[in-house]
């Protein structure tokens, strides 16, 4: 059982062991910077200690660092109790004097206190808990709850196999797409999404902002990731073609498309509409160009075909206006995508989260998700030629028939997306190679950084766009 502590425990105690204990998470976003100090900026209480219960606290805490750059804001949900289980000693954050505090996320009795609080619409401090629905009450007697561990930016618990809770924990000033668009999506009655039950807002940066959302969780549902990879494998150590193998998943990957044109079609008429000018065309163009550029000075194998790439990014801001912009989900693949009996659905909008929030809320064109997704079936084909245990990697037919079962289900993604909407990706070529080369870039400043061994995947695919787009 854990021991009540008193909520008077002031938190600059436990800032030094903060300090420590931040650079570690997965979702700490500034791990190549060293960390000078970290403060604890607003406290506010969640849960009150009781008979049987800790102190639930939700922290704001200042990273700032050495580099003398801009501080970073997280959100640090923590229990505070005097003698802690076994089974959250991992949780621990620190012990300060008589007081443990640990990661409250990891307590089932604290995540209960925070689906009661959404339940109940209550406000604490400057915190307001609500459900998106006021006439659908939530189930807030946890009997289990267990964080996800695979996520890299935010913190989630899937709460009795009924609900999800996700934490933010870097916070941006604003309303997070994630929220939003669910939000929007599950009130239009769409069935291509988890529905959206509740939230946490709070103040920030002078506006109002999300801090955590809570949603249905599908417990049958499988990763379409998973699902690639398995047909991938099957393909590839069977040694058939792809459209003769077992595993071919070129009928999921058209019903994929039709899913995400349905999605679009929905945050449009949602959220609205509007034509792309070619002022916006030029300015998609210069940022992409600019990532190009970063790129190519951290990863010399991109030098020798950078002008040609450059000649791609450039010719979109010669683009004429009418383009549509819209909602988008913003960072698609395979990863944000869930088959469940009913068809397929999306999660995580979010968008890239190093990314400003009001570019992540802007209107862009829907063939930048496409894009993603032409991106992930390329990724999922040529993965397991770099996982620790490579047993294809000197066969080169093993090789081409990864290639092919990334074509055919590129595909059959295009042509579900346009049974849908009307109209192929693949007639736009301009801006949707220009997407899918400027997603290659991002993949390649990700791998650089995070995943070397996984470098070669996009720098490989870059050096094949640069060759399709030489002249004939």
């Amino acid at each position: 059982m854990n021991t009540p502590a008193a909520p008077s425990v002031p938190p600059a105690r436990f800032e030094t062991a903060l300090a420590a204990w931040l650079p570690w998470q997965r979702w700490f976003s500034a791990k190549e910077r060293r960390l000078s100090e970290v403060t604890v900026v607003r406290c506010t209480e969640f849960a009150s200690a009781g008979a049987d219960g800790p102190v639930g606290l939700v922290l704001v805490v200042r990273a700032d660092f050495a580099d003398g750059g801009a501080p970073e804001h997280y959100q640090v949900p923590v229990g505070l109790c005097t003698r802690i289980r076994r089974r959250l000693e991992p949780a621990v954050i620190a012990g300060a004097g008589e007081v443990v505090v640990y990661d409250a996320l990891q307590d089932p009795a604290l995540v209960s206190s925070l689906l009661r609080l959404v339940d109940t619409g209550a406000v604490r401090g400057d915190l307001v808990f609500g459900r998106t629905d006021p006439d659908r009450g939530l189930r807030v007697q946890v009997q289990t709850s267990r964080p996800l561990n695979a996520e890299q930016s935010n913190s989630s618990v899937i709460v009795d196999e009924r609900y999800l809770l996700k934490v933010f924990r870097r916070l941006q000033a604003g309303l997070n797409p994630d929220l939003e668009l669910q939000e929007a999506l599950t009130r239009a009655g769409s069935t291509r999404v988890p529905r959206s039950l509740g939230s946490v807002h709070g103040g920030y940066g002078g506006a109002r902002t999300t801090y955590a959302t809570l949603q249905e969780y599908l417990p049958g549902a499988a990763s379409g990731w998973s699902m690639a990879l398995a047909s991938v494998r099957d393909l590839v150590a069977g040694g058939e073609e792809p459209g003769a193998a077992g595993g071919d998943f070129a009928a999921e990957a058209r019903r994929l498309g039709r899913a995400v044109a349905e999605v679009h079609a929905e945050l449009a008429d949602s959220l609205g509409s509007t034509p792309l000018t070619r002022e916006d065309m030029a300015r998609l163009s210069q940022a992409m160009l600019r990532q190009l550029d970063s790129a190519v000075g951290l990863v010399p194998g991109l030098a020798a075909v950078a002008e040609r790439l450059r000649t791609v990014f450039a010719a979109v801001a010669g683009l004429p206006g009418g383009h549509p912009g819209q909602r988008i989900h913003g960072d698609l693949h395979l990863g944000q995508t869930i088959r469940t009996p009913g068809g397929w659905l999306l999660v995580d909008f979010e968008g890239e989260p190093a990314a400003p929030l009001e570019q992540r809320r802007a209107f862009q064109s829907p063939l930048r998700d496409v894009a993603g997704m032409l991106r992930s079936f390329d990724y999922a084909a040529h993965h397991q030629f770099y996982e620790p245990v490579r047993p294809f990697w000197f066969d080169p037919e093993a090789r081409i028939r990864a290639g092919k079962w990334a074509s055919r289900n590129q595909d059959a993604f295009c042509e579900g997306y346009a049974s849908v909407a009307g109209r192929d990706p693949r007639q736009d070529p301009v801006l949707l190679r220009a997407y899918t080369a400027h997603k290659a870039v991002y993949e390649v400043l990700y791998e650089v950084r995070n995943r070397p061994g996984w470098l070669d995947i996009p720098l490989r695919a870059l050096h094949e766009m640069a060759r399709e787009a030489l002249p004939a």
